[in-house]
Order: C-alpha cells, then structure tokens, then sequence
C-alpha cells in the first residue's frame, strides 16, 4: 500500500502542531472572580499552517482526475449485475468519490427501487447491501426482505454480517427484525475479533465499523487505505480516490487559512481570554457535515457559526454572571447592539462580532442562492440558541437538576444543532417561492429536534467535567435514582431511537429536501464521530487531531 505523505507533508504533519509551551505561553491572566474552564489551549500553530502550501489544483491533476472519473463512468455503464453493481456505489461512497457520479447514482438507484424482489440469489450479503443502499439514498424499502436470514452462525459469512449491521442502523421505530439483527450481527463480529477467526485486514474494518458505524466523510482516508490493501481492488478507483483526497486537501487548505485569517483580524483571544480558540477543530466539523468541494460557501459559513457558538458557549458557562447573562440575552432578543451599556465590554464586543457576521452571512446567502429575507431566520436561531444557553445558566446558578424531559425540551436548542440547520437549509435547499421557506421549514421541525437532540445526549456522553450546568446523565442520575453506568446506557438508548426517527424522516420527506435532509443528518454523524472518545473539540489532542492531519496536512503521495 502506498500511503505514505508527498514531499512536504512529513514537515507539515509536525509543524502545524503548536509546542505546548508556546502554547500555554499564550494564556491570558482572567478575573480571578470569574469561573474557570482549565481547558486546554490550542495546539495549532497559525502562521505554519497558513505557509502550507500544494500542488493542487494543477491542470495536469484536472486531466488526470477527468480522465479516471470517464473509466469509472464506463465501468458503470457496462455493469449489469445488481450485486456487483450495489457493490461499485457502496465502493465509491466509502473512497469520498460518490459526489462525482451523483446522475449515474441516482438512475441506478431509481431502477433497483422500482424492482419489487430481488432479481439475485436471495443470500444475506446481497439483501443487506441492496437495504443498506437504498435505505441510505432515502428509498423506502422494508425489513421484510431478511426474513429468513438471520440464522447466524460461527460459520457465517463475515462481511454478510459485516453489512447486515450496517444496514440496522437505518432502522425505523418498531422495526423488530432489524433490531434483532443489530444485536446479532455485533456479538457475531466481535466473536470474530475475539477469536481471531479473521486476517488482520479484515478484523481492522470490523473494528473501525464497530466504533463508527455510522461513517462520517472525514474517516474517509482510512477507507481508501483499507481498499488499495484489498487484492481485488481496482487500480482506476484507488488512483482516482487518492487524487480526489488531495484536490478536496487543497481547497479545504486554502479555506481554513481563509478562516485563520478572519479569526486573527477579529482578535477576540485579546478582549475574551477566558474562550477556547478552536478554529481548526471547529472546520473540521464543517467538513464532516458538508464535505463537498463545491459547497465552499457553506462550509465556511458553519465553521463560522460553530466557532461563534463556542465563543458564545464560553461566555454563558464560564464568565458572564447571571444578571451579565440576562442583560445579554435581553439585547440579543431585541437584536440592538446600541442598548448593551449594562454588559462587561468583552460581552459587547462578542455580541456584535455575532451580528456584523450574521449580517455578513445572511447577505451572501441571498446573493448566491436568490433567497431573501434570510437575515430574520437567522437572527431567530441566534436568539433561540441564547435564549436556552441563559436556561442553563439560571439552572447552573440555583443548582437546580431538571427532569430529563425538562433539560431536553431545551436541550435540543442548547446543542446548536437548529441553528446550523438553518444555514445548512438556506445554503442547499433550491429557492421556491418565498413565502414556501416558513412552511418547509415547518416540515422539518421533527427531523431538526432529533437531530440537535442526538447532538446534545452525545456532547453529554463525551464533555469533559468543568462545572458546567446538569448534563442529560446527571439528570437522569437523580430523576431514577440510579448509577452512571447505567443512566449513560439509557441515554444510549434514547440516541439510537432518536436515529429511528431520523431514518424515517430522511425517506418520508419531500424531494426537495433530500440534500437539505442528508447534511442536517451529518450534524449527528459528526456529534458521534467528534465526541465518541471525550469531548474532540474543547480536548483536541485525540482522535480529532489525527481527523484535522489527515484533512489538513497528509496527502497521499502519487507516481502520477
């Protein structure tokens, strides 16, 4: 396997890490009356990364990428097989490839969901693999079709199994058989490792499958390292995947020195010490919800927002006091920056970064997708993401541990994740008539409440302890009066139906939403993905910083 790094990025790979020392050198002294965080400072060294430097885009690599993605086209277009057809998709969204043959998808797809029984040998592999597709893209298809195959057995096909659970996780409420097949399929799979009944090859997309099942895009530079080790694989796909990496490498380059720049031109780590400075991090998961070269604007639009956000978050847990807090959320409601004389100046100076950029935001948005009056929608996000950070902090100050219910009734808002839908739907959904937007809103209101609500009970299950205000597990804890381990299971549990939700949402929607459905969906994927291991955005120094190497400074070295 050839992964090893092209000629600078060995460099890179240490040079965009910040030393500790200079980091913690950079610390300001905060108001000893106010609370601390202890979060950790941040570990990117900012004027290295903006020296970062490709040979991406070049005409020849826009030559050579034209010239694979017209094989690939041929390749499918002589495919007449469903299962190895089934198989050419799966294979082209794993490589982050699937973005390039969206038309010959879709035709596909539309075909196989118009066939009422499967036209191959009914097997458990091919049936997962055709549920698992089709499920994925939004097509209605029932559980019905593994009736009669789960019989699993020591002897069973690995990667049937394999597939099979990756397909439960697509599951709607009540849908007994794939439930049942989850279980089944992960005390088979683990078995396997356990024993070592499988080659390391194999045991290591098991394991990687296990912990991720739920494939966000940034993980997409282990599945192509996992492809080319595969004997069968097709050198066409693995040449193309690699320089596909590295093109999408330089654009998302060019677009976090971009980002750096805007951050030190606001200079906030001056006025707001007390703030996580996680520009990087906060990319990061911009790229997980919206992967796509050519959704630029919108990327940097979320990683603007989600970098605000935490501004915002460490106003409301670490420095404002309570009546700070209520004069903030006060100006915020009325959207006057004037009227905030009664605030501390560093409170005055975020407040009006959040409205000069929302402004910002709202006007390009019109400019490139036609929508209007995008700024009032916007504006009430930020007031409903305040409104509910000011509930915490009143819980934080009286401390007060709410019903489950109570917390996650706000919650949902709390995590961010309505806010960012509203950009993600303004940046994607195509403008109707205008007086439609409330109204298609309006639809998704339950899709975005089990979206933000996965978002939030994973935040939960992942942030590190710093006195914040009652978690999810806290509350719980104290509502049945039971330990922690068990109250995280049950907050696992309310996760997983919240995706049974989301499942269905995503097949049952309006056309016109599909792409809106799709990224809003990665909101949760990346919560999964960034808080798995501990909190990935306040702690970057775990599985978030390998995911921002690989983003950011490894490319994949090429003969040609």
């Amino acid at each position: 396997m050839d992964s090893k790094n092209g000629g600078h990025a060995a460099d890179d790979h240490v040079s965009i890490m910040q030393k500790t020392s200079q980091a913690n050198g950079m610390a300001s002294a905060i108001d000893q009356s106010r609370r601390t965080a202890n979060y950790k400072p941040n570990v990117w060294n900012y004027d290295l990364l903006e020296g970062l430097t490709t040979e991406y885009p070049d005409q020849k690599y826009d030559i050579t990428i034209g010239e694979l993605i017209e094989e690939v086209k041929c390749l499918l277009s002589d495919t007449v097989d469903t299962l190895e057809m089934l198989e050419h998709i799966e294979r082209l969204e794993k490589l982050g490839l699937a973005h390039l043959f969206e038309h010959e998808i879709k035709k596909v797809l539309d075909t196989l969901a118009s066939v009422q029984n499967l036209n191959a040998e009914k097997n458990l592999y091919t049936t997962a693999l055709w549920f698992l597709i089709l499920r994925k893209h939004g097509y209605h298809v029932s559980q019905d079709m593994f009736m009669g195959l789960l019989d699993i057995s020591t002897g069973s096909d690995v990667e049937a199994v394999l597939k099979l659970f990756e397909a439960s996780y697509f599951s709607f409420e009540n849908e007994n058989i794939l439930d049942q097949s989850k279980e089944v399929s992960r005390k088979f799979l683990e078995s396997m490792i356990s024993s070592k009944h499988v080659d390391t090859s194999i045991a290591k997309n098991i394991n990687h499958t296990l912990e991720d099942p739920y494939n966000v895009w940034f993980n997409v530079k282990r599945h192509i390292q996992f492809y080319e080790e595969n004997t069968n694989s097709n050198p066409h796909l693995v040449k193309l995947a690699k320089h596909n990496f590295n093109m999408l490498q330089a654009i998302y380059q060019k677009e976090v020195q971009e980002l750096a720049r805007w951050w030190r031109m606001l200079d906030l780590e001056t006025s707001l010490p007390f703030l996580r400075n996680r520009i990087i991090e906060s990319y990061v998961c911009a790229v997980g919800i919206v992967f796509e070269p050519k959704y630029g604007s919108l990327r940097k639009w979320l990683a603007k927002t989600i970098i605000l956000i935490l501004v915002l978050d460490d106003v409301y847990d670490v420095y404002g006091s309570l009546e700070e807090l209520e004069n903030f959320t006060s100006a915020v409601d009325r959207w006057d920056y004037e009227g905030t004389q009664t605030i501390p100046e560093c409170m005055r100076i975020c407040l009006r970064i959040v409205y000069d950029t929302t402004k910002e935001i709202a006007s390009e948005i019109e400019n490139e997708t036609g929508w209007t009056s995008v700024s009032s929608y916007l504006q009430q996000a930020w007031i409903n993401l305040c409104k509910s950070l000011l509930v915490e902090a009143k819980w934080f100050n009286k401390e007060y541990t709410p019903s489950l219910k109570e917390y996650t009734d706000n919650g949902w808002y709390s995590s961010s994740g309505p806010l960012l839908s509203i950009y993600i739907f303004f940046g994607l959904v195509d403008k109707t008539k205008q007086e439609e937007a409330t109204d298609l809103l309006k639809s998704t209101e339950d899709h975005e409440k089990n979206v933000a609500l996965v978002f939030r009970l994973c935040n939960d299950l992942g942030k590190a302890e710093r006195g914040d205000a009652s978690s999810s597990v806290q509350c719980i804890m104290q509502e049945k009066g039971i330990s922690e381990q068990i109250a995280r299971n049950q907050i696992k549990s309310i996760i997983a139906n919240a995706w049974k939700k989301i499942n269905y949402q995503c097949v049952t929607q309006s056309p016109v939403l599909q792409p809106y459905l799709k990224h809003s969906t990665n909101i949760a994927r990346v919560a999964h993905a960034v808080y798995h291991n501990g909190d990935g955005v306040t702690n970057a120094d775990g599985i978030t910083k390998n995911q921002v190497m690989d983003l950011l400074s490894e490319p994949f070295s090429l003969n040609s």
